[in-house]
């Protein structure tokens, strides 16, 4: 690959031996995109356009180029937070060594789903730094007792949980996220308080209200598929009521996929009201099965991020709750919780790909890869999945026009593959360079 020296007018084309747009087009072969101040400008074939004079050129017409992916579910703002990392350097303590990560893995937006501090939000998205964009919900919102994370606000009265969505609107917060301790009561006023600011509401749910409920009751997108007794029979509730109860089940338990068919009528009445209801499921598969332990998730990383991701070790594996009987049942259950998602896509639930990093121990960057290895081993196509990490999610956060495809008008958040991900998603790990609104965020060794 070449990059050309630009003349400073702000013009950039890149030219694709293949170009996958991200929102369901067919790929364009020889392709060329051309922006201006980061704004893409036009994108077609080669033969149909004309470079710019003066244009910085990147010349991919041996490679593959896909839209900037967009990590769906993270929690980044914890390392910006001296609560988290209180002996690295303040402003951002340690979140550079994980923007960097994920800027070398072609991710150019991050959803931030929860962190401890708004500031830190804040401070993360007006940086300067060659990072990606960052989208958040500021503090998760909760009932008590309320999750274990840092920095969680937590109510049982329905007053005091729409101060709260008031004044997170009023800081600029781009969505508001609930968690499971969340009374229904609570539930349906922050709904109502956080559409009546343009808000979507995401939940982590699944505990004192059922996935199917949190969407009755207004929640636009679920995270994690926190979905277990509302498919279950009478036989299978009273089967997982009898298993002991464990710390942490009440944000993570998925056992009652040891009574769920996932094929059964149950799973396509559920999935036939999610369609209904437009909702949004991001599955974050890849810290299922880090929690689940079936696969050892290298952090393709450097030993101060690993150090960095280790500080969230204890509170987000529950490894260690299971015993030899869950140990034996984790992979049914997370196979079946796979066939789900899978079941999920064919009925036309949008799925969008997030890997919850750092719970788990899942590597910045690289666990959106990981994600969508996973969605294709369940079964969705390749093209679907790489969707997942772009469009989708873009679409979800409200902003389909400004980045997740290549597409005129959007920003030029590209990303340079050395193989073709629609036969194989792995090679999304094969980036050669990254480009956000035209800014070039990383290039590979041998390019610099």
């Amino acid at each position: 690959m070449k990059i050309s020296v630009p003349d400073g007018s702000g013009r950039l084309a890149v030219l694709a031996g293949t170009l996958i747009p991200g929102d369901g087009r067919a790929p364009i072969p020889d392709a060329l995109v051309l922006a201006h101040d980061g704004r893409i400008t036009w994108v077609g074939r080669r033969t149909e356009g004309v470079v710019p004079d003066g244009a910085m050129v990147v010349d991919a017409s041996d490679g593959w180029v896909v839209p900037g992916l967009v990590e769906g579910h993270a929690h980044i703002t914890s390392f910006a937070s001296a609560a988290y990392h209180p002996d690295a350097p303040p402003p951002f303590h340690d979140a550079p060594l994980l923007l960097e990560a994920f800027a070398r893995s072609g991710v150019t937006t991050i959803r931030d789903t929860g962190g401890p501090e708004l500031g830190a939000l804040r401070t993360l998205q007006t940086h300067t730094g060659p990072w990606p964009r960052l989208f958040g919900s500021g503090p998760n919102l909760d009932g008590n007792p309320g999750g274990p994370w840092k920095g969680m606000w937590k109510t049982d009265d329905p007053a005091e949980a729409v101060e709260f969505v008031a004044r997170e609107a009023d800081a600029g917060v781009d969505f508001v996220k609930i968690y499971a301790w969340m009374t229904p009561e609570v539930l349906a006023v922050v709904v109502d308080a956080s559409h009546s600011r343009g808000l979507r509401v995401a939940g982590h749910v699944g505990h004192l209200v059922t996935a199917r409920d949190a969407v009755r009751l207004g929640v636009d997108a679920l995270e994690h598929v926190r979905i277990g007794r509302e498919l279950l029979d009478d036989a299978g509730r009273s089967a997982w009521a009898a298993l002991p109860r464990r710390p942490r089940d009440e944000m993570s338990d998925t056992r009652p996929w040891r009574f769920i068919d996932p094929d059964g009528a149950a799973v396509d009445e559920l999935l036939a009201y999610l369609v209904e209801r437009g909702t949004w499921l991001t599955p974050t598969l890849a810290v299922h099965e880090a929690i689940a332990g079936g696969h050892a998730h290298d952090h393709d990383t450097t030993p101060e991020i690993t150090a960095a991701i280790r500080l969230h070790y204890d509170a987000t594996s529950a490894k260690a709750e299971k015993s030899a009987e869950d140990q034996q049942w984790a992979q049914v259950e997370f196979q079946r919780i796979c066939r789900f998602v899978a079941r999920a896509h064919e009925a036309g639930v949008r799925i969008c790909a997030g890997s919850d990093t750092p719970s788990g121990s899942v590597a910045p960057g690289g666990g959106i890869h990981r994600e969508l290895e996973l969605l294709v081993a369940a079964g969705i196509p390749a093209a679907e999945a790489l969707r997942s990490a772009t469009s989708r999610t873009a679409e979800l956060l409200g902003r389909p026009h400004d980045f997740g495809s290549v597409t005129a008008g959007s920003f030029a958040d590209l990303v340079v593959l050395d193989a073709d991900p629609l036969a194989d998603i792995s090679a999304t790990r094969s980036v050669r360079a990254v480009l956000k609104a035209g800014r070039e965020l990383y290039a590979a060794p041998a390019l610099v």
